[in-house]
């Protein structure tokens, strides 16, 4: 991999994403966005019909859908094409554009929720009965399950308008983060010569060099860069968590917490007891970072050390075709259909594969009902890199499946699923990976990144989900989230979640301003699903992977369920009941187990 950054014009055709296969270019997008200009007010004239028959609340249903899959579409093509190229000032006021028109839209349809609601709970049974709403059934009892929590029509249509300010948080946090700050970031100068420039996408990855002294000055320019930009993203946060903290009041919800809960049917005590076992289960990740201190030779460990493997290989890098394989490879265990669809998915240019100036930084899966399901990568060549792609096609197969199996109304599968068919693939591609190693050494470098994928999935994840609950509870309570209020509670978690084995004093103390530069604290409680999906994928990949009777077809009914079911009710089809502590405690086990299978003596 070369460190020179291209520019987006410069990235070769067969490395970008096909969008084209949305819009064959930008006036075709166009064309779409001015026919939305008429869906509020022609959408609106339905308001106070919906109570006048099945048949008046199915024209509706089906108006607002069509419009929703339009809107989707243009939202789906704007926000991609801009995370090619943040500083694109195209295609980014393109997405300007149609968000204003999907809160224009939404408030158009303000009125649909709670006209639903004022219609008596006798006469909607009967028509629930219908056959004119046997397709929207289990969709409209989901809407039922809102009223509690669901205001009168002008008030609901504030809020809809509302959403197009609150949403600027995270935008500002993205242009910040992904096009001003890194401009600023540093050269540091190789140990064997040279310099290179420090990253978003390449940060991880230089802190993975075996030389201390450059991954100390790799921590310390982006930090040092990243201090210096606190209070701006200390601002952007408190805004953010207010936001949440004012929707969830305005719905009548005890706190912002449970507000998210809400969405996916979760009881707050499955976020806390996550916590919980997993607090219980640091003596396990305490005891490994003990093991790595001794394994790396370190007098003293910190913070830039983590990424450094406790077993050391070759320094192999991969290429996307590499990755390609190994992925395919892996998911073999679910059967042809589901490798062939994903190949086939590769080969047509699901993928944007590399870094480029202005791109956005991390990897997902996005797209649309009517589109594919597309990934944005930043593949650097490294085994981390590798499984991203896996865990990036596990969530593009989900959507795929559930888009080809439910209607467009029950086909986006619940937040609390999405990290479950991801993290199967992770867990599967760790499996191939172990099964075919006869070297020992290779076998301990597989397992040390095993225990890493719980420490970034499940513990960081954990850690990262505890501080959301205790700035939104700061801010709940009255008070305000400064930079040394964000600093001393993330650093504080810090400490407890990674133990003696670190040395946090000094430089280290760094680490505190982390918060400032992680996207999903704007995503308002979904971290969690990370540790929650890993604990679910271990279940069911050890079920698939011993060939447990059913373990696949049931496997592949959850992947096409889309949102037609409570989303723990469809996991628990899958043979993961998350109501209970089983599936975390599990997971936990198995990680004690490969943390001991790492200790036992090298033969």
């Amino acid at each position: 991999m070369s460190d020179a950054i291209p520019a987006r014009s410069q990235v070769p055709v067969e490395d970008r994403w096909d969008l084209e296969k949305i819009y064959s270019s930008d006036s075709d997008w166009e064309r779409d966005f001015a026919s939305t200009a008429s869906f509020a007010q022609a959408f609106s004239r339905r308001a106070g019909t919906l109570s006048v028959s099945p048949q008046s609340l199915l024209e509706a249903i089906v108006e607002m859908l069509a419009q929703a899959r339009v809107m989707e579409k243009l939202l789906s093509y704007s926000s991609m094409r801009s995370d090619e190229d943040l500083s694109d000032s195209l295609h980014s006021e393109m997405h300007s554009r149609v968000m204003s028109r999907a809160a224009e839209v939404s408030a158009g349809q303000s009125f649909f929720v709670p006209e639903i609601l004022r219609i008596a709970d006798s006469k909607m049974s009967g028509w629930l009965a219908s056959d004119e709403l046997a397709a929207y059934r289990s969709w409209l009892e989901e809407i039922l399950r809102f009223r509690p929590h669901t205001l009168g029509e002008a008030e609901e249509k504030l809020l809809a308008m509302s959403r197009e300010v609150t949403e600027g948080f995270y935008s500002a946090f993205g242009k910040l983060s992904n096009v001003d700050r890194p401009g600023r970031l540093p050269e540091v100068a190789r140990p064997a010569g040279g310099a290179v420039r420090i990253t978003n996408a390449n940060f991880t990855t230089l802190l993975e060099d075996n030389d201390q002294s450059f991954r100390r000055a790799v921590f310390n320019g982006y930090y040092g860069e990243l201090r210096g930009n606190t209070s701006t993203l200390a601002a952007l946060l408190d805004s953010q968590v207010r936001s949440s903290v004012f929707y969830a009041r305005a719905r009548n919800h005890r706190s912002a917490v449970e507000a998210s809960l809400f969405l996916d049917s979760v009881d707050l005590s499955v976020y806390e007891s996550l916590i919980g076992a997993v607090s219980d289960s640091l003596p396990t990740m305490h005891r490994y970072y003990g093991m790595k201190k001794k394994a790396l030779g370190l007098e003293k460990m910190h913070i830039y050390d983590l990424y450094l493997p406790s077993v050391t290989m070759d320094d192999r890098r991969y290429s996307f075709d590499e990755a390609v394989e190994m992925t395919l490879k892996a998911v073999e265990p679910l059967g042809g259909s589901y490798r062939a669809e994903l190949a086939e998915g590769f080969r047509s240019r699901w993928v944007d594969r590399y870094e480029n100036r202005g791109k956005r930084s991390g990897a997902y899966s996005g797209g649309c009902y009517d589109t594919m399901p597309y990934i944005l990568h930043n593949f650097t060549g490294s085994l981390d890199s590798v499984f991203t792609l896996a865990h990036e096609a596990g969530h593009s197969m989900h959507s795929l499946l559930s888009r080809r199996a439910q209607p467009y109304h029950t086909s986006d599968y619940r937040i609390l699923l999405a990290e479950v068919a991801s993290t199967t693939n992770e867990m599967l591609l760790t499996d191939s990976l172990l099964s075919r190693s006869t070297d020992r050494r290779e076998r301990s470098y597989l397992l040390d990144h095993l225990v890493n994928d719980f420490r970034g999935t499940v513990f960081r994840q954990t850690m990262f989900a505890e501080f959301e609950l205790l700035i939104h509870r700061e801010v709940e309570s009255g008070g305000a989230l400064t930079p040394d209020y964000l600093d001393s509670t993330y650093l504080g978690l810090v400490k407890k979640y990674h133990g003696p084995s670190f040395d946090l004093d000094g430089d280290d103390e760094a680490i505190a301003c982390e918060w400032a530069r992680i996207p999903h604290f704007y995503y308002n409680f979904y971290v969690y699903k990370y540790a929650t999906g890993l604990c679910s994928a271990v279940d069911i990949s050890r079920r698939i992977i011993s060939g447990a009777d059913g373990a696949v077809e049931s496997y592949m009914g959850f992947l096409s369920g889309g949102c037609s079911v409570p989303p723990l009710d469809l996991l628990a089809s899958a043979g993961v009941d998350l109501r209970t502590p089983a599936p975390v405690a599990s997971a936990l086990e198995y990680l004690d187990e490969a943390v001991g299978q790492l200790a036992a003596p090298q033969s």
